[in-house]
């Protein structure tokens, strides 16, 4: 089990049209992983619920909250955590 908080660079990175994202997750508790653009404009809730201890992979189709696909370019994604947060950057090609 891990026994810190981590988050992986997604891969494949650049992407297109999908891209995956690992997480670790060292204690019960809240998680969030948002997407936001190279502006700080909030993009897509990823995750936003109870975890409990292990490690974890989700994925991400390049779509927007309203399921609208976006445009090429750079974006943040970040895990946010009852004790912190991490955040990294990845790269969609259309």
């Amino acid at each position: 089990l891990p026994t810190e908080f981590s988050l992986s660079q997604n891969y494949p990175n650049p992407f297109n049209p999908v891209t995956s994202i690992n997480f670790d997750v060292a204690e019960n508790g809240k998680i969030n992983l948002d997407v936001y653009d190279i502006k700080g404009n909030h993009i897509s809730s990823l995750i936003s619920s109870y975890y409990s201890v292990g490690s974890y992979a989700i994925q991400w189709d390049g779509v927007d909250s309203f399921g609208a696909e976006v445009a090429s370019g750079v974006y943040i994604y970040q895990l946010r955590y009852p004790s912190g947060l991490i955040t990294k950057k990845m790269t969609l090609i259309r």
